[in-house]
């Protein structure tokens, strides 16, 4: 166990968390299953699929913060062109390994080849949880090696819905509390009916809100939302 806890000093990656994506902040909608079953699997593989913005990895940071447990994140989308495919050897020991964004390097035959080992072996293993997010279903992934299909499909597939205009309206809601900002029910849903669907698109609006707000001392209303995004 001592090596498995030294192992994230190790490992030569910067991966910064965000603090304000926990479960207290994620809202459902139609994935309160898809919620349960990540929060109660022990062992094995998940696979999230679904389109961009719908909160993969949103739910990946909250399993991060929410285990007491050792745990490793890679945003695979952004370590590709920083990071050797070496290092995917030896994560099978976390308890909980989430690689997001895997068909960012499914098509990338090293990456390729890499992943299929650390699958093997993580099956092997067989003492903790590997999770995974990609836009397409296991099937459909696009892959340099054929068997890595076979190996993405012997555990658990789940698809993350989109939410609902209400849902979304909702979440910019807490995650706007994180910042000490009091957004109310029309401001929120003026926001996502001006500004797009995409959650993450959202978020980023709501964070440069954040910042305006501070700077003017002005409270979140459509005009100052209108004023600062230029809408």
């Amino acid at each position: 166990m001592e090596q498995i806890l030294s192992a994230i000093a190790q490992l030569p990656l910067a991966v910064q968390l965000p603090d304000d994506e926990t479960f207290a902040t994620y809202v459902c909608g139609d994935n309160l299953e898809l919620v349960q079953v990540l929060q109660q699997q022990q062992q094995g593989l998940i696979y999230l699929w679904g389109g961009a913005g719908v909160g993969k990895s949103h739910l990946l940071h909250a399993l991060c913060a929410q285990t007491t447990q050792p745990a490793m994140y890679l945003p695979l989308g952004e370590l590709k062109d920083q990071m050797q495919p070496q290092v995917l050897q030896g994560l099978e020991h976390y308890p909980l390994l989430c690689l997001d964004d895997v068909d960012a390097i499914a098509d990338n035959e090293n990456w390729c080849l890499e992943l299929f080992a650390l699958l093997n072996r993580v099956k092997d293993y067989g003492t903790g949880v590997i999770i995974v997010t990609a836009h397409s279903a296991p099937r459909t992934l696009q892959v340099a090696i054929a068997d890595v299909h076979s190996r993405l499909q012997w555990g658990v597939a789940l698809q993350v819905k989109p939410l609902s205009d209400e849902d979304k309206a909702q979440a910019l809601q807490r995650r706007a509390k994180t910042f000490g900002l009091n957004l109310g029910d029309e401001t929120a849903q003026f926001m996502v009916q001006r500004l797009g669907r995409d959650m993450r698109g959202l978020m980023n609006c709501l964070a440069r809100l954040d910042r305006a707000s501070i700077a003017a001392k002005r409270r979140l209303t459509i005009p100052f939302v209108k004023d600062v995004l230029a809408i």
